[in-house]
């Protein structure tokens, strides 16, 4: 259990809504994981690298060509919205570009771009998941039932997903 000196200890004892104590766990995790990275990326920067690796999944990547292919069909609906966001997310992944973590394609005939991974992107997401594995020791350990809590928010996820992904569907954005 937490030190009960800190100041906050009876803020977080009288939350009765998870938002801000998920909120906090995830803060928690991500100054873990960049206090102890061995590149210095931003929350954003890590959350995007993340989001590299899982599009360049076949699944993910063949519901984006699908989405594009949608867009294409429909001109009207490629607006200057549309290369805006384009242009803001190639640049966000040129900066992990420079980094040496991934290689940005917009020469592409399927995609408006592609990105992929290089080694070192591959080899500091691995760093990345041991942090996050370390992290989750950290916080779980004078945890009573830790296998029931992993429970109750795999319970909790179940019910937050479809929230998400109803309106990732519904995004005509292919990023």
């Amino acid at each position: 259990m937490a030190e009960n000196n800190h100041p906050h200890v009876n803020v977080i004892n009288n939350m009765n809504d998870i938002s801000p104590m998920i909120a906090l766990i995830e803060d928690s995790k991500l100054t873990f994981i960049k206090e102890n990275l061995s590149k210095h990326l931003h929350s954003s920067q890590i959350k995007l690298l993340k989001d590299a690796n899982k599009h360049s999944k076949p699944h993910h990547k063949k519901v984006r060509i699908a989405q594009y292919k949608k867009l294409l069909e429909n001109p009207e609906q490629m607006d200057n919205l549309f290369e805006l966001h384009k242009k803001l997310f190639i640049k966000k992944y040129q900066k992990l570009e420079n980094k040496g973590l991934v290689e940005v394609n917009t020469e592409c005939d399927e995609l408006p771009y592609d990105v992929k991974l290089t080694q070192q992107g591959i080899d500091l997401l691995a760093e990345i998941k041991d942090l996050e594995s370390q992290w989750q020791e950290i916080v779980l350990k004078d945890v009573e039932d830790s296998d029931k809590l992993l429970e109750i928010l795999k319970q909790v996820t179940q019910n937050a997903l479809p929230i998400n992904y109803k309106h990732k569907k519904q995004q005509k954005f292919v990023f």
